[in-house]
């Protein structure tokens, strides 16, 4: 057989058989999926910092985002993860919770979400990425990803 006609057919059918075998979930698997942040989650390198998720119900995780400067809170963040109709949200309220700040999932699989806010200053990505089910990678970014900072997270409890 001409190799420069199997070739690319070999090509494509491994293609066809890479894009059938993706993981593409609705938002309520995706929830499922999410659900996976439940716990606390502390740092093990890099920037103190920890964080708490608590699964309310099937539409929405609840959670907070601080750091200690000894026993003092020197940051600390109010979060939700939440579904509303088909879209997934990382909400972040500020100040008072009157007021907050959305970003939109953009990109999910089993163990890993980016959400977006191309609108906002600073963070405009946030992508979550759990690794050996015990190890949370947070990074924040810029869109193109100039500016970042990752905070490594170990869970200590579910």
């Amino acid at each position: 057989m001409n190799d420069s006609f199997t070739k690319p057919l070999f090509l494509n059918l491994l293609l066809l058989l890479f894009l059938s075998s993706c993981y593409n979930p609705n938002s309520s698997e995706i929830i499922q999926d999410i659900k996976a942040l439940s716990g606390r989650w502390e740092s093990y390198k890099g920037v103190k910092f920890s964080e708490n998720w608590r699964t309310i119900n099937d539409s929405l995780l609840q959670g907070e985002g601080f750091s200690l400067n000894g026993a003092d809170t020197a940051f600390y963040e109010s979060l939700s993860i939440l579904k509303e109709e088909d879209s997934i949200y990382y909400r972040v309220f500020i100040g008072d919770e009157k007021m907050h700040v959305d970003f939109l999932l953009v990109q999910a699989s089993k163990k890993s979400w980016t959400f977006i806010n191309p609108e906002n200053e600073f963070p405009e990505k946030i992508v979550y990425e759990i690794m050996k089910d015990s190890l949370l990678t947070v990074t924040i970014s810029d869109m193109k990803v100039n500016k970042k900072q990752l905070f490594y997270l170990k869970k200590i409890k579910d």
